[in-house]
């Protein structure tokens, strides 16, 4: 990150120092919120977790070298006494409100573009996408994991290189207000809407409240950068249309700015058309790959990449870890797709599923699928009534709403024989790996919290395989 005196801290949180600050200017490098990450010359801000309080940490992080912490509980005499003379502390009422408004700061700083991705699926592929093709010819960074809420977007903008060329930011939600807070903190100058599905419907209520919380980012999007937006989905142009600055859209349709057509998926990744002339590439599993390759390629263009220079760098791309990540185990394909599931993002594993070929079996561990309030059943029946066009050997399904996804698939069609039911993860670690022959293709996908990895580690680790 760019230095920044720790009396430009102070003013950018609006917070209080329990000491007189040098009169020299002293500068932090690098921004924590753990203390195992300090290294010198960092300052430590203390967030209130579930599980856990920052604050426990303050004289662990000063011994690992931080210079100053940023606090929202009063620090004792006892704290003082235990801190180097040199450290200090710095007092607000909300330190994740700090830690965002401290971002926003660095923000206004750097000369790096930044690119925003909001959607309800895609966000991490996208990203990816996007930095490997930035990446070709321009120097820059992307947001680690899923850094995409309102601690890890503003560590993402924080450790920005000062000399870049571009930031490549993920902005996610499950609660109305977010993606608006998200995208201050940010102030994008290009940002990406990948699309808008049933997801976290518990709190934004419906698809609409979904496109709605979405659509916010265009709140502090420069006027003079560029929107690039789902265009298959009309209501979703409707709810961005108030944003004056350039609109590209992208999708399957024709009528897109960037569109793809003859979509071809296999184990290797997925080949399209951009429209209808350039043959494009990339290693990424699933029809949808296609969708989020034409937002990078949008990305690329508005970085006045050239055409040939986008193509070649999307052929090399990787994608991140658990999102349809297929590998070898034991002879049998894994598709690692654990890392969070809503109804869209299912089906299109299932299609992917559906489309590879494989010299054994096709079996799908699909488990709860969460936060989508009073629709939960009715959502998880339509995952299973497409279970039954699949061709599934075997169908396990995990955890309490899972029960509903086979329901539906033997009313479907699918024989009672081919579903099995496990109440968790450790069932279905327990049961899968006997089950399992060499040349068996195997999908897993659930929300996070079910935590179906446990299934692709058991695999790894099995030597039951026949």
């Amino acid at each position: 990150m760019k230095p920044i005196s720790l009396q430009d801290v102070r003013r950018a949180i609006a917070g209080r120092s329990t000491q007189p600050l040098p009169k020299d200017n002293i500068f932090v490098s690098a921004v924590c919120t753990d203390s195992r990450d300090i290294r010198p010359d960092s300052l430590y801000i203390a967030i209130k977790g579930d599980r856990f309080d920052a604050h426990d940490f303050i004289v662990d992080a000063a011994e690992k070298g931080a210079i100053a912490a940023i606090v929202s509980t009063e620090p004792t005499a006892q704290l003082i006494g235990s801190l180097p003379k040199t450290f200090r502390l710095m007092v607000v009422a909300d330190t994740r409100i700090a830690l965002g408004k401290l971002a926003g700061h660095i923000r206004t700083t750097l000369r790096a573009k930044v690119v925003a991705v909001a959607g309800s699926n895609g966000k991490t592929g996208t990203k990816y996408l996007i930095n490997s093709v930035l990446s070709s010819r321009l120097k820059g960074s992307m947001s680690p994991k899923s850094f995409n809420n309102d601690i890890g977007v503003p560590l993402a903008i924080n450790a920005a290189e000062e000399n870049h060329d571009y930031l490549v930011l993920e902005l996610g939600t499950n609660h109305l207000g977010e993606i608006s807070n998200l995208t201050k903190i940010a102030q994008p100058d290009i940002a990406v809407i990948t699309n808008c599905t049933a997801e976290h419907l518990e709190f934004l209520g419906s698809v609409a409240g979904v496109r709605y919380e979405n659509g916010c980012i265009i709140e502090k999007l420069n006027a003079r950068g560029a929107l690039i937006v789902n265009g298959d989905d009309a209501d979703l142009l409707h709810t961005v249309a108030k944003y004056r600055g350039q609109k590209i859209t992208f999708g399957f349709n024709q009528s897109n700015d960037l569109f793809a057509t003859d979509v071809q998926v296999d184990s290797r990744g997925v080949k399209f058309k951009l429209n209808g002339r350039a043959d494009v590439y990339v290693p990424l599993l699933g029809k949808h790959s296609a969708l989020n390759a034409l937002a990078a390629i949008a990305v690329g263009k508005k970085m006045r990449l050239a055409d040939e220079e986008i193509i070649a760098a999307l052929a090399t791309a990787t994608g991140p870890e658990m999102r349809l990540e297929m590998e070898d185990v034991h002879g049998v394909q894994l598709i690692n797709d654990a890392y969070n599931a809503n109804p869209a993002s299912m089906i299109s594993a299932l299609e992917t599923l559906k489309c590879l070929s494989s010299t054994g079996r096709k079996i799908a561990v699909l488990g709860d699928m969460l936060e989508l309030g009073q629709t939960g059943d009715q959502l998880h029946q339509q995952v299973g009534l497409m279970v039954g066009q699949c061709g599934l050997h075997l169908l396990m399904c995990v955890g309490k709403l899972g029960r509903h996804i086979g329901e539906a698939a033997i009313a479907s069609g699918v024989t009672r024989d081919r579903v099995q039911y496990c109440d968790d993860a450790d069932a279905a670690a327990a049961a899968l790996p006997e089950l399992l022959r060499k040349g068996d293709i195997v999908l897993i996908k659930a929300s996070r919290s079910i935590k179906l990895e446990k299934v692709a580690m058991a695999l790894k680790e099995s030597s039951l395989l026949n």
